[in-house]
């Protein structure tokens, strides 16, 4: 439980791309741990929605590095 309120904390306080590939690995780890209902509840009752909605994002797999999906052709 205490390695999900960190990784959450460190997700909302940091906020730059370069950091949020590595927070949404240990949002990942988290609810690989304790299971997304329990961190999401977690998360949204002890950092709020925009924890939430970080966490969401990350698990889309909109968060951290973009990627494109399209291929260059040369």
């Amino acid at each position: 439980m205490i390695r999900f309120v960190i990784a959450v904390g460190v997700a909302v306080l940091l906020g730059g791309s370069a950091s949020a590939e590595g927070q949404c690995d240990q949002v990942k780890q988290a609810v690989a741990t304790y299971g997304y209902a329990s961190a999401r509840k977690h998360a949204l009752e002890n950092y709020g929605k925009e924890a939430v909605a970080f966490g969401d994002k990350c698990l889309r797999g909109s968060g951290g590095r973009h990627r494109s999906k399209r291929r260059i052709r040369t």
